[in-house]
This record gives structure tokens, sequence and C-alpha cells, in this order.
């Protein structure tokens, strides 16, 4: 009676790695949490080309001038089966999102590599965001249409997330900033000004960039200028926000 207990504990163990692995595949540090980000379907299955499919099309058209049909076009599949794998279009769009935003996020709020100060992590923040944007034209794209309508699903899509998405970014940024003051390394200013402030210069830069790109007549693509860029506002966000050796010294 003994053995035969123990084989199905045994049985139970065989799913236990198979969901750590996928659950961790592309994993994320925010504040020393470390979250699971999913990768995205399978692309050689049904759902993943449907998947990637919305994917494309969601932000080359947006949410709304994007139909099931056309994705299940797009697809090489009926409509069946897109809605079989995930319902409707609002949950389709929705899984997208969620997959870009946690995706975007973990690069600009994730490990830190370089071993970075917390005042050398306030001033990456814009600039990693900048980056995969701009390293990341469909994100973009889909990003800019989302929050041109009023970033409705993209709030519904990292709900779930808890401390994984925004709230976690969130907290990495505030243990950061209050280090930097602490030690006097960063000016001390209202800390929810300071996180809106710096997103909001990274974002706009790269949501801007078509129209200053035109005006100006200079490719934001082309490597000089998007290092110019790189190098331009991490010199004025340095001066502005962080506490110089000498400066410091005088006071």
């Amino acid at each position: 009676m003994a053995t035969s207990k123990r084989k199905p504990a045994a049985k139970k163990m065989v799913k236990s790695p198979k969901n750590t692995k996928n659950h961790n595949q592309r994993p994320i540090s925010l504040n020393g949490r470390h979250g699971g980000l999913a990768a995205p379907p399978d692309a050689s299955t049904p759902r993943g080309r449907i998947f990637m499919a919305a994917s494309k099309l969601f932000s080359e058209y947006g949410f709304k001038s994007t139909t099931t049909r056309a994705i299940a076009e797009e697809a090489g599949v009926n409509q069946v089966m897109l809605h079989y794998h995930y319902g409707n279009k609002v949950n389709l769009y929705e899984e997208v999102l969620k997959y870009e935003g946690m995706t975007m996020l973990s690069v600009i709020f994730g490990d830190n590599p370089d071993h970075k100060s917390p005042e050398e992590m306030l001033i990456d923040s814009p600039i990693r965001l900048m980056t995969v944007m701009h390293d990341n034209p469909q994100w973009a794209s889909l990003l800019r249409r989302e929050i041109a309508d009023g970033a409705v699903h993209l709030r519904n899509a990292l709900r779930s997330v808890a401390e994984h998405g925004p709230l976690g970014a969130n907290l990495h940024f505030h243990d950061a900033y209050l280090e930097a003051v602490r030690t006097g390394k960063a000016v001390d200013l209202p800390i929810e000004a300071v996180r809106e402030c710096l997103l909001a210069i990274g974002y706009s830069a790269i949501y801007l960039a078509p129209l200053i790109s035109m005006i100006n007549e200079r490719d934001f693509h082309d490597d000089q200028v998007w290092e110019e860029w790189k190098l331009t506002l991490s010199t004025i966000l340095k001066k502005g926000l962080l506490i110089s050796v000498d400066k410091s010294r005088s006071n």
C-alpha cells in the first residue's frame, strides 16, 4: 500500500519543470523581484501564427481597423481557429499588448548587467526606453496607436501582472531614486514628478521622432543621429538631476 501511494506523487512532479521553464523563459528582475515573462506562442503552431499576425497588423493599422478576418488570413488559418484560441479580438489584442508591454518593461527596468549605480540607472531608464522603442519599430507603432486611443486595453492587459509590470517598475525606480538622494548623488525633488518626467521624456522622444525628423530633415534611424540623441539627452539629464562631485564638495 505504501508503494502504490507514492506513485501518483511522482507523476505530479513531471509537470512542474515544464511550467517553471515556460514561466521563466524570459526572466525579468524588478527591484530584486524575479518575475516570469512567458515567451510568445510557438510561431510554428496555429496559435503562434495568429499571435504573430495580430501583432503585425495591430501595429500597422491599430485595433479598430484590424479585423479578425484579416488576422486569420495573415496567419493562414480560418476565423474559427482564431476564436478557438483567443475567444475574440479584444482578448487577442490584450494578449499582444501584455507580451509587448512586459517585454519592454523587462528591458527598461530589468537586470543591471553593467552594475550601474542608482543614479546612473535613473539616467539610464529613459535612454533604455528610447532604445527599446527605436530598435523595435513594431512595438513603437503598436504602443503609439494604443496610447493615442487612451491606453484602455494596455491598462487591462497589464493589470494582472502585479509587481512584474508597472507596479514593479515604479518600485524599482522609487528605490533607486531614494538611494541616490540619500547618498547625495541626486537632487531631492518630488519623486512622482521625477519618474513621470523621465518616462515622458524617453517616450515622447520616440513618439515625436517622425515629426522631428520631418522638420529637421534628419533621419532618426541614422546611427550617427541616434547616438547624438542619446548623448545629448543623457548629458541634459545628468546636469539637471544629478549632483556633481565638485558641487557636493562646495556645499
